[in-house]
């Protein structure tokens, strides 16, 4: 049977950046519950604040897979945050996970260089002579709207500047068990987190098929003013609890 565990957390403010690459030799997934707390971000991001900055900016939203190009439009950017504060992606609760869209990786820095004041950026816990490529994008989903089960190609700070994510994470020595999760099969959040199921989150993973023949499995809820730090190799399932503003911090090691 599955060992579902929640995931270990650090509730140190200050993230010592030895400490950290500790985490990272032991490939080891850690949530920092105070990492950005302090961020002028968890006060100012508002969805008005951030139309303001961005405004009618063309971006391309995804359907959430990592499927084809025709499952990216291209849309104003106060379009997208209208209809994803609002929820108006979602037709009803029978609407497919892989239908809600979802602004992922989006250069918020690039078109808004001054918002990274509002920010203690995690590019500072990678050390450059090791960590020589880092990249920031920010996420920006209405509540249901999700990521397939995938894994990153780098080490990655997820910090949540509002709302929530239920994140599932499972260890790369599992990543053979895993069951199908192509696009007609995906592994649904919704199934594991459900306000209405009294069942605790063990047992919802326990039960999911995506899991059957997985030994491990890490989760957690991540809220506004916590990262999670995820290593190379680790396949992550995310889903937005609620309209979630997030910012992801990749170190990359380049030959």
């Amino acid at each position: 049977m599955v060992l579902v565990q929640e995931l270990e957390r650090n509730e140190q403010s200050v993230i010592d950046q030895e400490y950290f690459y500790q985490l990272i030799d032991e490939n080891k997934p850690v949530v920092f519950s105070s990492f950005a707390k302090s961020w002028d971000a968890i006060q100012k991001w508002t969805p008005s604040y951030l139309v303001e900055k961005v405004g009618d900016k063309q971006v391309d939203v995804s359907m959430c897979t990592f499927g084809p190009m025709s499952d990216i439009f291209t849309m104003t950017f106060s379009q997208y945050i209208e209809k994803a504060t609002k929820n108006e992606f979602v037709i009803d609760e029978s609407t497919p996970i892989a239908k809600r869209p979802y602004l992922r990786n989006f250069g918020l820095f690039d078109e808004c260089p001054e918002l990274k004041n509002d920010i203690k950026s995690a590019e500072g816990m990678f050390k450059n002579d090791i960590h020589n490529l880092v990249i920031q994008g920010a996420f920006i989903g209405s509540q249901g709207s999700t990521t397939v089960l995938h894994k990153d190609t780098a080490d990655n700070i997820v910090s949540v500047v509002s709302g929530a994510k239920f994140i599932a994470m499972i260890p790369p020595k599992d990543e053979t068990k895993i069951q199908s999760c192509h696009q007609d099969d995906e592994i649904s959040v919704q199934d594991i987190y459900d306000k209405k199921s009294q069942d605790t989150y063990q047992s919802r993973i326990e039960n999911h098929p995506v899991f059957a023949n997985v030994e491990n499995v890490r989760y957690t809820i991540l809220r506004a003013g916590e990262a999670l730090y995820i290593p190379l190799g680790w396949n992550h399932y995310v889903s937005n609890l609620e309209f979630t503003v997030s910012v992801s911090c990749w170190g990359k090691k380049m030959i």
